[in-house]
């Protein structure tokens, strides 16, 4: 097999390890550059990862050399066999491919199975809430979500019942992209029994999922889904959700991988919207009455607030002119930032602050920089 096919099928096999979850996976992966480097260790050089003490060191070593792992590795290959079959990309969080946004959340998934298309800096909002919403929850989520489409946002959710759905599917009827992120495997459909939606998804956007193929719709994925649609997105809206809703949990991930949070205020009889109005009265999330309070919130132009005009350039000194230069109109993240240059992220962060003020560049949620 190709040596990409080898690192995914021993990476897949690896993240099956006891004790080895999504962040441990990644230090492992990025002190010793492949996988099968990770298999070679001693128990010693393992004591070396982040995170990797005396107990799990001598775990993870003899785990990797039992016949479990083997099995493990069986069944990693013949999912790279069954991906292929089905035409699944598997990224993983070394390709060049993956995500920026999600790349950069303490906990980002070592793999993406994916179905269709997932650009790698697309400008995305997650739209997400109950699976049972009111008559106001269905007109507000189609409203705010053909708006946003129609500025050319991608919308990510969850393909679940409710919100989710109606998010997708009023985002496909204005001829926009959507991103689905399930928490099964993204060949196990479980909330588009008439197979109507799923196809045109991977058509205009894509199916992703974390979990391997054929995996079951079991409740312990959906949480932990949940960062990667808020991981996937500068912004966060949640149109209606009870106090402890699904759609909780992603605010919370939001919040704590910084990206913006809005709420779609409800009604003080509505259950469905506690969790909403609590947001908003604890400030947690803005309050949004129109998709062109997100777009301004997030700085993003629409073609009513967009200007041709081009303005010169103040002037600059050589060090912001060098950062100036590496920017774009796709938003950068700072670590990116500071290695095309060379410098240090105090440096870099004193420099983008001095352009913040000349106008020149604009910070979006997550460390982002894009020029203005």
């Amino acid at each position: 097999m190709a040596s990409n096919a080898d690192f995914i099928i021993e990476l897949l096999a690896l993240s099956k390890a006891p004790l080895i979850g999504a962040t441990r996976l990644r230090a492992l992966v990025s002190c010793f550059h492949t996988p099968a480097q990770v298999c070679k260790a001693t128990p010693a050089e393992l004591m070396r990862v982040e995170g990797i003490g005396e107990t799990i060191a001598e775990s993870l070593y003899a785990h990797l050399r039992s016949a479990a792992f083997q099995n493990d590795r069986a069944m990693a290959e013949a999912q790279v066999e069954k991906a292929e079959k089905l035409g699944v990309k598997i990224l993983t969080l070394w390709d060049s491919e993956y995500p920026t946004l999600l790349k950069h959340i303490y906990d980002a998934p070592p793999y993406l199975f994916v179905r269709g298309t997932l650009p790698q800096d697309a400008l995305r909002i997650a739209v997400v809430g109950t699976r049972h919403p009111t008559e106001y929850g269905k007109n507000v989520t189609k409203k705010l979500t053909a708006a946003l489409s129609q500025a050319q946002v991608e919308i990510v959710s969850g393909l679940a019942f409710g919100i989710d759905s109606i998010a997708h599917q009023t985002a496909l009827e204005s001829g926009a992209r959507t991103v689905a992120v399930l928490g099964s495997g993204v060949d196990a459909i479980y909330t588009d029994p008439k197979g109507k939606l799923y196809p045109r998804i991977i058509e205009n956007g894509a199916i992703v999922s974390e979990e391997w193929l054929s995996t079951a719709p079991i409740a312990e994925n959906f949480p932990k889904r949940n960062r990667i649609i808020s991981g996937l997105s500068q912004g966060v809206l949640i149109v209606e959700s009870d106090i402890k809703g699904g759609a909780m949990i992603t605010a919370k991930y939001a919040l704590e991988q910084n990206r913006e949070v809005f709420a779609v205020p409800g009604s003080i009889y509505s259950h469905k919207s506690n969790g909403t109005n609590t947001l908003i009265r604890e400030s947690r999330a803005k309050l949004v009455m129109s998709a062109e309070d997100i777009l301004s919130e997030l700085r993003i132009q629409t073609a009513t607030t967009a200007t041709a005009l081009t303005l010169p350039l103040p002037e600059l000194s050589d060090e912001e002119l060098k950062i100036y230069q590496k920017l774009s109109d796709t938003p950068m993240h700072i670590d990116d930032l500071c290695e095309a240059t060379g410098l240090d992220v105090s440096d870099v962060l004193i420099i983008l602050f001095e352009l913040e003020l000349k106008n020149c560049v604009k910070q979006l949620p997550g460390k982002f920089f894009q020029r203005s």
